[in-house]
């Protein structure tokens, strides 16, 4: 079953109103305002403030789609993992937006500033409520402040597991600033500070890393409750920072990230057998093996403009949309492919770009919409309709033709974390001259995908040796292109803002150019550095 995302009525508290959420003003989640005392005497409530903690990823506020619960910042653009899937996608070779908003140029581009863009702003600032509202909850919930509630010792090592979550659920969220902005405020329920400082980058991956492995020891064993973090959910986890370490710390660590991998791949994982079955409405049932950490949504009881409702309705355009192919009403005519991302992909027709042939791709990993639409773009503002194909890797549409439970939130969950990219975490890092690992395992982890794209074993690889580093790369982009990757990818190969590889409008300019090398971080935000006279902001922005 899927984890429901309990909503909890929390108090307000001192911790919530830190550093960057001072300017945001970071409303109490009740009206009637409760006390800490007043909640955590019923256990009920214990479950619910862990619940909404990993709501932060799913939703934006708890009020319905258009709620926030921090002010200042998009319930809809905002939303965490929406702002996430921006950063990480649309400055890259696989996407672009169509949109006139504002942040929108400076994301295809890859022009910002320190000024507020809401991509830059939702991952930033509801990362920092991950982590504000964790340290409240770890504040809250020790044996003391328990005892002290009349909560009963029994009771008290259930709640132990919860904290766990909660800790992993908090590095998380600094993993995601780590990876973003190199150096965010670092603050914890044991360091309260109202103008937090930083860490270095390698500092704040070792305390990273030292949370994550001490939650293997004592997070349920993988595969325990989907959606929920647990020894799998945290070793492939540590697989991707291993993998990215070099990047992170200046030290690599693909030794590391082959132990990793291997703990994750030997906690019972299998892979799905559709691949286009991953991103449907019952993701939860047919890729539930695959899926390692799912943000998991339910169009009932999760509602929200960003998420899974954001990727299916973001790219179909409002003539395109079909509810008995796609599962929604509407389309918004925003994302679709950069032709780099279409050519990665083999076709039987070599016509496919003048003919609108999305039906001669051998490796059906590639999901795409073409009718009347040219593969490569002219101009991005406005011409969703005609120049771009649409991606429809996610759908609210069930394996079996059944429609989600909502013709306008869908229920499919979204794979944070799933076993394909372990296996080519592990092929890289071999590649790349990582020890106990094996070339043959590694060939095998790749072929597999390429089986499973392919239907047959025609487009597999005879030898390790005939695939380079970025063959790899490229078999990240045909299996995980979509899924908030990209960008760190990119940046780990050399390639996100260097003139080694271009792509259509890198740099603003229609056949890619260049950027400065600062740009492989994003700053720090205006609104928080206004208010935290201890935090430095990042090289090359002012």
């Amino acid at each position: 079953m899927k984890t429901k995302i309990l909503l909890l009525l929390l108090f307000c508290s001192p911790l919530y109103f830190w550093s960057c959420l001072d300017d945001l003003n970071v409303e109490p989640l009740d009206p009637q305002s409760q006390t800490p005392d007043e909640v955590y005497s019923d256990e009920a409530n214990y479950i619910k403030g862990l619940m909404k903690i990993y709501s932060i990823l799913a939703m934006s506020g708890q009020d319905g789609s258009g709620s926030s619960d921090i002010e200042g910042v998009d319930a809809g653009n905002a939303q965490l993992y929406r702002a996430w899937w921006n950063v990480q996608q649309v400055p890259t070779d696989e996407a672009i937006v169509a949109w006139p908003d504002t942040w929108v140029p400076e994301m295809n581009e890859m022009k910002w500033t320190t000024t507020k863009n809401e991509a830059l702003e939702g991952v930033y600032h509801r990362c920092m409520y991950i982590v504000s509202i964790a340290n409240e909850y770890l504040l809250q919930t020790t044996d003391e402040m328990m005892a002290s509630r009349g909560i009963s010792s029994e009771f008290m090592t259930t709640v132990h597991g919860y904290r766990n979550e909660a800790r992993f659920m908090r590095a998380l969220a600094y993993y995601m600033l780590m990876d973003s902005y190199g150096r965010p405020p670092f603050i914890t329920e044991e360091n309260y500070s109202k103008e937090p400082s930083q860490l270095s980058r390698a500092q704040l991956f070792d305390w990273i890393e030292g949370e994550l492995n001490d939650l293997k020891t004592v997070l349920p064993i993988a595969r325990s409750i989907y959606g929920r973090a647990d020894q799998g959910v945290v070793n492939a986890l540590l697989s991707r920072m291993y993998l990215n370490a070099q990047i992170y710390t200046g030290t690599d660590r693909y030794t590391d990230c082959i132990t990793a991998s291997k703990d994750v791949i030997d906690g019972g994982y299998r892979l799905a057998g559709s691949y286009a079955n991953l991103f449907k409405a019952d993701n939860n049932q047919t890729g539930a093996l695959e899926i390692i950490f799912p943000i998991v949504y339910d169009g009932i009881s999760t509602q929200t403009y960003g998420g899974t409702r954001f990727l299916i309705s973001s790219s179909r355009g409002v003539s395109d949309i079909k509810l008995s192919t796609d599962g929604v009403i509407d389309g918004w005519g925003g994302n679709r492919a950069r032709s780099t991302l279409v050519k990665k992909f083999e076709f039987s027709n070599p016509n496919y770009d003048e003919d609108h042939d999305t039906e001669s791709i051998l490796d059906k990993r590639g999901i795409f919409y073409a009718e009347n639409r040219s593969l490569e773009i002219d101009r991005w503002l406005k011409t969703f309709d005609t120049e771009g194909w649409a991606v429809y890797k996610y759908s609210n549409v069930k394996s079996n033709g059944d429609l989600g439970s909502h013709s306008e939130w869908p229920d499919t969950d979204i794979p944070f974390i799933r076993l394909a990219e372990v296996y080519l975490n592990y092929a890289e890092a071999v590649k790349r001259g990582g020890t106990g690992g094996s070339e043959t395992t590694a060939l095998r982890y790749i072929n597999d995908l390429r089986e499973r794209g392919y239907g047959n074993i025609t487009g597999n690889y005879e030898s390790f040796d005939d695939i380079s580093l970025d063959d790899i790369l490229d078999e990240r982009s045909r299996e995980l292109y979509w899924e908030a990757l990209r960008r760190t990818d990119l940046v780990r190969y050399g390639y996100f803002t260097t003139s080694a590889y271009l792509w259509p409008f890198k740099g603003g300019v229609k056949n890619g150019s260049a950027v400065e090398t600062y740009r492989n971080l994003y700053p720090i935000p205006a609104s928080d550095m206004s208010v935290n006279s201890n935090l430095e902001q990042n090289e090359g922005y002012k």
